[in-house]
């Protein structure tokens, strides 16, 4: 299982590389970010939709599928609409923390056209109590969970300009994922003591240290090689305390989606990713993660 999860991590870092350096000569337009970013949304929210059905909150695939393009496409309307009144590639990035907070406008707008849609939708399909506003209340959770959380992940395409938009991710996804790897090997290894087994009762609280110590080792490393690269970083404090940090915000988010799979009977969202289950037992780390990253970079970035 651990070779089969390696293996599967090196393939999906890889590939994410190359889009991402492909993309790097596009911006701020970034086509293929838009697509990724679609494909592994829509695929995480047919999951989630997938988990509800036996539920009595039951999301509209139609609402969910609309809302989460909406929102999505919302999230380049701010850099698109100022390079467009530039003509300057560097315009359309995000450079200050007041900046950083504004571009979310249009993604939260978006979520309120859908949650007002949601209703209407609902509406002209009541035809007994006791449905709809369960209905109403999973599509949602999944457009909110998928959608805006994933907002914050999007968005950090563009802080710091246009190279070192990189680099923010690489400090996300790295120390989310290694808290994952250091949770799952320290609990193989040497994990006694269960740390919610209401939730996930394989977790324990030597995994969770080690999720912490992977995530730490793995900011610093990111940001070793920021400074051998010439870009600035966060600093070597500002490393230790986003690697802490992310490494507990990364194994809440897991512990989160172990409880809507429990909730749901699920023990895996599907069996998409070797190794890891479905594409949301990949993201979950993440979901709840970038959100905080995102504060973080804002404040403590460049």
């Amino acid at each position: 299982m651990l070779r089969t999860r390696v293996v599967s991590g090196v393939l999906i870092v890889a590939a994410l590389v190359l889009v991402l350096y492909v993309d790097q000569s596009l911006a701020p337009w970034f086509p293929l970010w838009f697509v990724l970013s679609a494909l592994v949304m829509g695929a995480t929210a047919w999951e989630l939709i997938g988990l509800m059905a036996h539920t009595p909150a039951r999301p509209s695939a139609a609402v969910v599928g609309g809302g989460l393009l909406a929102i999505l496409a919302a999230d380049w309307v701010p850099h698109i609409s100022q390079f467009c009144q530039t003509s300057d590639p560097i315009s359309g990035i995000v450079l200050d923390p007041g900046a950083a907070i504004s571009v979310f406008a249009w993604p939260f707008l978006s979520f309120t056209a859908v949650l007002m849609a949601t209703f209407v939708v609902e509406s002209l399909k009541y035809d007994q109590p006791g449905r709809s506003m369960a209905a109403i209340a999973g599509t949602l959770l999944v457009v909110a969970y998928v959608g805006i959380l994933g907002s914050f992940m999007v968005q950090m395409r563009w802080l710091d300009g246009c190279k070192h938009g990189l680099l923010p991710l690489a400090f996300l996804i790295a120390t989310a994922k290694g808290a994952d790897v250091g949770a799952y090997t320290f609990g193989r290894l040497v994990g006694r003591r269960k740390l919610w087994p209401a939730i996930s009762p394989n977790k324990t609280i030597e995994g969770a240290v080690g999720g912490l110590i992977f995530s730490t080792a793995a900011a610093l490393i990111v940001e070793a090689v920021a400074r051998r690269l010439g870009i600035t970083g966060l600093s070597w404090p500002g490393a230790l305390g986003f690697g802490l940090v992310l490494g507990v915000v990364a194994q809440v988010g897991d512990l989160m989606e172990s409880l809507i799979k429990r909730d749901c009977g699920r023990k895996d969202a599907s069996a998409t990713v070797p190794g890891f289950g479905g594409v949301l037992d990949v993201l979950d780390s993440l979901l709840f993660g970038a959100p905080v990253a995102y504060g973080l970079w804002a404040c403590l970035g460049p």
